[in-house]
């Protein structure tokens, strides 16, 4: 299991101390690296970024606009077949997965987006982001800046967003309806994101709600935040009302585009979730957190089946693209390549066959969660009766 909050941020449990002073100097040549037992010096960002060839860093207009387009077309031809399903439901164990699936491909482009590697241009890159995220449900400018706190604290007990790690006691405080929903069953990984994008109040353990202007995410934000914000709810708000009046009922709408939404929202949280936890995954308190000793926490899964590849290498190619996300999906695998070349010989590389992902999320989601501590406080049938009848407070 991970690290504790008392425990030294620098010495995982029953691990070998990483020293923190080598984040400010270059790692020498006579390290002891490529041992598990111990790991060599944590590289500078400097060097880490040295190591990727310069072109990496190059957005290629023609080549973003290609992926959108041809993730964005998969995704109308499949919305477009789905009054077929609704006729024949049988084909839903399909039509879901399937669709469910290229939304997260679609995702994946709008990323891209939020984190200005799909184009030079803002402009470009908030159009190309609404059209790819609206369909999802996701408010493209709130999630690209909450996004970014993730990435700017990846692996931090108390800054990092989106899937944080809790201690014992701020698990225990979150709403009991909130843990039965999201955190402590199976369900949780098709709930957990909506629920994340949603919630405003602090007992719900999120970031506050992504499409409410007034929220508390944007408190410490920039003030056109707030405004960027109505403007993506109203992009997600009108896609939202386009699917009502496209389907003829609840029945075909829940068969036509809530049931691969719900797909969709799986593959978000599993792919993020395994990115950054594992039962060896450590987490830092303040004052002893570094942005590259947290971003060495990442994970680099293959998920095997053509699926790296299909889904623009966000499973396969993670660390490098946390160290530096103003690289496009499409360079990272140069990028990768350089990153690992610097961390592997240390030790301090992080890639996992996760062929087996369909199993491991929900195993490691029921054994791990989002604890620091193993045993974590799920919620019982009287904290969700108590809570219910006071209101949710």
């Amino acid at each position: 299991t991970t690290s504790s909050a008392s425990a030294s941020a620098s010495t995982p449990r029953g691990g070998v101390a990483l020293p923190l002073a080598a984040l400010s100097m270059d790692a020498p040549s006579s390290s002891t690296a490529g041992t598990p037992e111990a790991p060599g010096p944590v590289p500078t960002l400097r060097e880490l970024r040295q190591s990727i060839p310069a072109e990496c860093f190059e957005q290629d207009l023609a080549q973003s606009l290609k992926y959108a387009a041809l993730d964005l077309s998969a995704l109308a031809a499949c919305f477009a077949a789905s009054p077929i399903v609704v006729e024949n439901p049988w084909l839903l164990p399909l039509y879901a997965p399937l669709t469910g699936t290229i939304m997260w491909m679609v995702f994946v482009v709008g990323h891209d987006c939020g984190h200005g590697s799909f184009s030079k241009s803002n402009w470009i890159n908030g159009i190309i982001g609404h059209i790819c995220h609206a369909p999802l449900l996701v408010p493209f400018y709130p999630w690209a800046y909450s996004h970014k706190q993730h990435h700017r604290f990846h692996q931090h007990e108390t800054k990092d967003m989106s899937h944080p790690w809790m201690t014992p006691e701020r698990y225990q405080a979150t709403n009991p309806v909130v843990r039965w929903l999201a955190l402590d069953h199976p369900w949780g990984l098709f709930l957990g994101f909506p629920g994340y994008l949603l919630l405003e109040p602090k007992w719900s353990s999120t970031d506050g709600s992504h499409f409410n202007p007034a929220s508390r995410l944007f408190d410490r934000a920039p003030k056109d935040e707030r405004l960027k914000c109505a403007v993506s709810t109203v992009a997600c708000a009108s896609f939202l009302a386009a699917t009502f009046a496209a389907c003829d009922g609840p029945g075909a709408w829940f068969i036509q585009y809530g049931a691969p939404y719900l797909c969709f929202s799986w593959w978000l949280f599993t792919v993020t979730y395994l990115q950054h936890h594992d039962h060896d995954t450590k987490t830092y308190p303040e004052g002893e957190w570094e942005y590259v000793l947290g971003g060495l926490e990442t994970i680099d899964r293959e998920f095997g089946f053509g699926l790296d590849d299909l889904t623009h290498h966000i499973t396969d190619c993670h660390v490098a693209h946390h160290m530096f996300s103003d690289m496009p999906h499409y360079n990272l695998p140069a990028a990768t390549e350089g990153v690992r070349g610097v961390l592997e010989p240390r030790g301090l590389y992080k890639k996992r066959d996760t062929s087996n992902f369909l199993t491991k999320v929900f195993g490691l989601h029921n054994e791990v969660g989002h604890c620091i501590e193993p045993d974590r406080p799920r919620a019982t049938a009287d904290e969700i009766r108590e809570a219910l009848n006071s209101g949710g407070k």
